[in-house]
């Protein structure tokens, strides 16, 4: 593929380039560029041309209904809580466990909320949940404030299939993130 520069339209910051094959190839200052054929535009997918503000990184976390009980029961015998409040805490645990969806706080911005879809998986193809929430109401971890939930789903059935899957759902920026969440 040829490409000729083209002196037309050409603006400060941009350039424009057309091939051989007629297309037309607009190369931004930036590093970004546009692809057009025939009157259609291709967009610059390379993970370079996302802007760092765009960029969303999200972990999917799972624990067992064992580990939680473990842990509650570790924490209230450092409380010193009779066998019975144990007991009573341990019957609030989900017997499918716990799922966590988690994002490093720095990366929440006030000002720029994101509207998001949560879906789990177990088997076939309707979810066992689904929810949307926005990213402001994410709250911190206990264990650490670098790193907050942007949802905390209890699996109130054992799941059946050792795999589950997540999905996490931008409508306004049309992107979409799958997980696969080994049970153990």
């Amino acid at each position: 593929m040829i490409l000729l520069l083209s002196a037309t339209g050409v603006f400060a910051e941009d350039m424009i380039a057309t091939a051989s094959n007629g297309s037309t190839v607009i190369l931004h200052d930036n590093g970004r560029w546009e692809y057009h054929q025939n009157n259609s535009k291709i967009r610059d997918v390379r993970p370079s041309a996302i802007p760092e503000d765009a960029k969303f990184q999200i972990t999917v976390q799972y624990e067992n209904a064992n580990k939680i009980k473990k842990d509650i029961r570790m924490m209230m015998d450092g409380e010193f809580a009779t066998e019975e409040e144990i007991r009573d805490s341990l019957r609030k645990v989900p017997k499918g466990g716990m799922v966590y969806f988690q994002v490093p706080t720095k990366q929440i911005k006030p000002g720029f909320t994101r509207e998001l879809t949560y879906y789990i998986y177990d088997k076939g193809k309707k979810p066992i949940f689904s929810k949307t929430a926005r990213d402001s109401e994410a709250t911190p971890t206990p264990e650490t404030s670098s790193i907050s939930n942007l949802m905390v789903v209890p699996l109130y059935a054992k799941p059946k299939s050792k795999v589950l899957k997540a999905k996490v759902v931008s409508e306004s920026a049309r992107q979409s993130l799958e997980f696969d969440i080994p049970i153990k």
